[in-house]
């Protein structure tokens, strides 16, 4: 560093904050004192690099003692429109503290806060490390101005800004599904998503259906339904033509009590969960671990606060968590809701 000092006509301190791009410096003066580390071949030590970050942390007043944790949901939440954030926050607050951070929540959907006015508080609180949870529908782009700011988001709801991720692996856990009901005996498995959830994951787990129904016989083979959670017609005419033994879901439809077809008899309906729902470990499904999802969330913002990075990443990433399949003692002789349906959550 002293080196690229002397060259670059400039103190090591200087130096010291270009390589951190810390906002005390213009970008075109990091970027020239960075050219001329490339140019000197300055490469950093990983073991120091990490020993200064958590140095720089105590030492530096800039950094943000409290990560910034961003609820862009109104006041009545629907429910069925995406996963339980309380064992998500619950993650990220004990890796937080794990860390030398704390979480604070910021209910800017339920104060009606606008992206405006919730800059603003966080420029004035230094809070420019932030965790965006999954979105409501209304907010999934979202018309904040990253300049300053560094944040990860949690799935795949929100579009914009573009940040890095942490997200439930949708297409893992489909397949997880589909594998663990054909290897209990089902052979006729559908699908049945709502178009919002079918976009809020992004197709994932449709894509991953079709993938693992293309590998098996004709006979087997099942049409996804893709429909609105209340109609109940388009529900039974999928029931009646397609004659499933068992569906994948992610949301309660309103499910007739028994249904019949020309090829198959009245009987009961086996049903398995996308994401299961919080408490129903009673019923098949695929856990996405959100803890893990929270504490994965929090080690990336803390990474970019180390690295002193600010603003939209040029090339963003993100992080799958796989999912595990629940499948308790309960299910092993499935009980039946409504007097039909298998596995089904209240």
């Amino acid at each position: 560093m002293r080196q690229i000092a002397r060259t670059a006509g400039v103190s090591v301190g200087t130096v010291s904050k270009a390589l951190r791009n810390d906002p005390a410096l213009s970008k075109a003066r990091c970027r020239s004192i960075q050219d001329t580390a490339a140019r000197l071949g300055y490469r950093p030590n990983p073991m120091v690099a990490t020993l200064m970050a958590q140095l720089h942390h105590f030492r530096r007043r800039s950094d943000p003692q409290k990560i910034a944790w961003i609820d862009l949901w109104p006041a009545k939440r629907d429910r069925a429109a995406a996963m339980s954030v309380k064992p998500i926050l619950r993650g990220a607050i004990q890796r937080a503290e794990e860390l030398g951070y704390g979480i604070e929540v910021v209910p800017a959907g339920t104060i009606g806060m606008s992206h405006e006015q919730l800059r603003r508080m966080l420029t004035a609180r230094g809070q420019w490390g932030l965790i965006i949870p999954p979105a409501p529908q209304s907010a999934m782009k979202y018309p904040l101005d990253m300049s300053g700011l560094i944040g990860v988001t949690i799935g795949t709801s929100l579009r914009e800004p573009v940040m890095h991720r942490v997200s439930p692996n949708h297409f893992q856990g489909c397949v997880l599904a589909f594998e663990r009901m054909r290897a209990r005996g089902f052979r006729r498995i559908g699908l049945v998503l709502t178009p919002s959830m079918n976009d809020r994951v992004e197709g994932k787990w449709l894509g991953a259906f079709l993938a693992c129904r293309h590998q098996l016989p004709e006979r087997d083979h099942v049409s996804p339904l893709i429909t609105a959670q209340d109609d109940r017609k388009a529900l039974e005419g999928w029931l009646h033509h397609e004659s499933p033994d068992a569906v994948l879901v992610a949301e309660e439809f309103p499910w007739p009590v028994r249904y019949r077809s020309d090829r198959t008899p009245s009987r009961p309906l086996s049903v398995a969960w996308l994401m299961q729902p919080e408490g129903g470990r009673d019923t098949w499904g695929v856990d996405y671990r959100p803890e893990q999802l929270g504490r994965v969330a929090v080690e990336l913002v803390v990474a970019q606060i180390h690295r002193n990075e600010r603003g939209n990443p040029s090339i963003s990433q993100t992080v799958l968590i796989d999912a595990v399949w629940v499948d308790p003692e309960s299910c092993a002789k499935p009980k039946s809701s409504s007097g039909a349906f298998h596995g089904l959550a209240d």
